[in-house]
């Protein structure tokens, strides 16, 4: 049968089948409908996966955003403690329970300060971090009482991200040096004993009706300093007949003194330790014994709204995730997606890059050179290649500095021209189930491991380092983990990566580090129990890529196991190329569940050797408009495959011997 007739056939069945579905599938619901819901699902769902953050409303932490940060810290009566966090940030995840149990144990001061975060990894906090010049994570600011806003009003000096003890220490000093007092600030200035009027201690306080009964003096007489005394009185601050002093008394110890209003007897209070635990449980049973109550302050707690029915597209969502799961896990570890590669690359540009005023320097050096390496090595489809083209013009054309705002402004402008760029939403194979964990993180090291085999198997450059080149550069001037970029700083030096002499090299020195840096990492707060962080690839993975290793005879300490094998490095190259290889790359989750193709259409695709990076995926865009154009292109050829029958039909019959008459 004719190509033509093929043609004709194909277009008549698939109109039949229109014309009996109606366009609907089965439920009254037309199949662009259905489309539309389950692209809104995508979104809402992608939203809710990607922005929870690291605190919820069971948390004593107030959690911000750009929407409304300026109206709870601006012109407040009370101080604030912000800290500016990122959700992928591992010392971030680490340091959570840290703030967690920093805002439950000054829960009781809320009056005076409270305790507040917000998530930069969220689209709608970029512009926010960027003026509040949030260079590191996690990073945390001090607001005063009626702090005004203005021009670098940005909060007092950071505080450094440390244990509590450390925190609650500048917090108090910041608390002390607070010069536009509201009603009710307590007074943290010791008392001078020398012209103490007791009297004085029992006159009423502002904001209060009646006066103390009890004075309570905390002697601070510690050589290294203390803020006990300070803490104390926050502690006590809201409680009626009782008011807390500091005293600096260098004849005594370290201890608590009660005075008893009307008698003005001295009264020592028993403390077996000078800590804020056992100062303030002493008062608390003091006035308790004098039936006086204080009120306890536990932690917040909120029950979360019970779910209720839910909608057709949450329904619809939640079958396709546990589909793209069961599909992840069926794939195995040693499949690379097209998603994570693109995500990483979306996460890096829009949010870490755009998160500085003023891009110059090293740090614009180091952002040309990432572009570069993604010009020459991503593969994307037309629009996306396009699309990194113009940003890294854009970034060439600057000539000493990019501001962030403007560069921003340019590369939503630029994506808007070319769209669509990024082929989806969501992250594949770096996904986690817990909020927080793997993604970006390991989208990176997927993005930078990929990036060495293409420019391994490419002939573009000779340089060997160009893409250790850009992977650390961009690590230490935009990757948001401050501690995470020193890390890779001190591993990289340490490592010789300037050292590395060939292509091969660069691979294998990107792969140990990543091993070295899961081993440091396993068993920490940023481990994933479902992605354990372990020595890759696994026995099971890649057998022949481990060998008994042989006695005192191998230099490279890095390539060796703690199970008495070693690398073999050669093997362990090849596995990296297949993995990382152009052809490995996996489409799950650039299109609806159903829609995705079981394997790339090399055809349609780009190889590193050659020009346009293209990659296969048409019915990701494909709508009723689409649907329509091709039911038109349907009836031309039909149209004109008949006339080309009937031209056939009618034609005269040629014989041999009008040939041979002609000649």
């Amino acid at each position: 049968m004719s190509s033509s007739k093929l043609i004709v056939v194909g277009c008549l069945i698939q109109l039949l089948l229109l014309l009996v579905s109606d366009g609907t599938d089965g439920a009254g619901v037309s199949l662009y409908e259905k489309h539309l819901l389950k692209r809104q699902a995508d979104s809402a769902v992608s939203s809710k996966d990607e922005n929870t953050g690291l605190y919820d409303s069971n948390d004593s932490v107030i959690s911000l955003n750009a929407a409304n940060l300026k109206a709870q810290v601006y012109g407040k009566s009370h101080a604030s403690l912000v800290e500016f966090y990122n959700s992928y940030c591992g010392f971030c995840r680490r340091y959570a329970p840290v703030w967690k149990q920093l805002a439950s144990d000054i829960l009781g001061w809320n009056r005076q300060v409270k305790v507040t975060a917000l998530d930069c990894s969220r689209d709608e906090n970029n512009a926010i971090c960027r003026e509040f010049e949030v260079m590191a994570y996690p990073t945390i600011r001090f607001f005063a009482p009626y702090y005004e806003d203005g021009d670098q009003k940005i909060g007092d000096d950071p505080l450094s991200a440390h244990a509590e003890a450390e925190v609650i220490k500048a917090l108090i000093e910041h608390m002390h040096n607070v010069t536009h007092k509201p009603p009710g600030w307590p007074e943290y200035a010791p008392l001078d004993l020398s012209t103490l009027k007791k009297a004085d201690l029992f006159a009423t306080p502002e904001g209060r009706t009646v006066p103390p009964k009890y004075a309570y003096l905390v002697n601070e007489n510690e050589p290294n300093g203390t803020t006990v005394g300070s803490q104390v009185i926050l502690d006590f601050v809201d409680t009626s007949l009782a008011v807390v002093r500091r005293t600096t008394d260098k004849t005594e110890p370290s201890g608590l003194k009660v005075i008893v209003g009307g008698t003005m007897g001295e009264i020592r209070l028993p403390v077996d330790e000078f800590s804020r635990e056992k100062v303030a449980g002493a008062i608390r049973r003091h006035l308790n014994e004098h039936h006086i109550s204080v009120t306890e302050v536990s932690t917040k707690s909120t029950s979360k709204d019970t779910v209720t029915e839910q909608d057709i597209s949450a329904i619809m969502e939640q079958k396709q995730e546990e589909a793209l799961k069961e599909r992840v896990q069926e794939l195995g570890p040693t499949v690379i997606y097209q998603a994570d590669l693109e995500e990483a690359v979306r996460f890096a540009l829009f949010k870490e890059v755009a998160r500085y005023k003023k891009i110059d320097g090293e740090r614009l050096l180091a952002l040309q050179r990432f572009l570069n390496v993604l010009v020459r090595y991503f593969p994307f489809n037309d629009n996306g290649m396009k699309f990194l083209k113009e940003v890294r013009q854009y970034v060439l054309n600057a000539e000493s500095e990019v501001k962030a705002e403007e560069y921003t402004v340019q590369i939503k402008q630029l994506e808007q021209n070319r769209a669509p760029v990024f082929s989806s939403t969501r992250w594949m194979g770096c996904s986690s189930e817990k909020d927080g964990l793997r993604r970006y993180p390991c989208g990176l090291w997927t993005l930078f491991h990929y990036l060495t085999v293409q420019a391994a198997e490419s002939e573009i450059s000779t340089d060997p380092l160009e893409i250790l080149q850009a992977m650390h550069g961009y690590i230490k001037y935009f990757f948001g983990c401050s501690d995470c970029s020193s890390h890779f700083q001190q591993m990289a030096a340490r490592n010789k990566i300037w050292n590395v002499t060939s292509k091969d090299d660069a691979i294998l020195w990107l792969w140990s580090s990543h091993n070295e840096v899961n081993k440091r990492l396993s068993g920490d707060a940023t481990e994933d129990s479902d992605h354990p962080k372990i020595q890759f690839p696994d026995a099971e993975t890649c057998p022949e890529c481990r060998k008994k290793m042989l006695t005192n005879h191998h230099n490279h300490r890095q390539y060796t196991l703690d199970d008495g094998h070693e690398w073999n490095l050669l093997e362990v190259l090849a596995f990296l190329k297949r993995m990382y290889g152009f052809d490995n790359r996996h489409p799950l989750g650039l299109q609806e569940a159903g829609l995705v193709p079981q394997r790339l259409v090399h055809g349609d695709s780009y190889h590193p050797a050659g020009g346009n990076r293209i990659f296969g995926n048409v019915l990701n865009e494909m709508d009723i408009r689409m649907g329509a154009l091709l039911w038109v292109f349907c009836v031309v050829i039909l149209v004109i495959a008949v006339k080309l029958v009937v031209r056939r039909g009618y034609r005269k019959k040629l014989y041999t011997h009008d040939i041979l008459g002609k000649v």
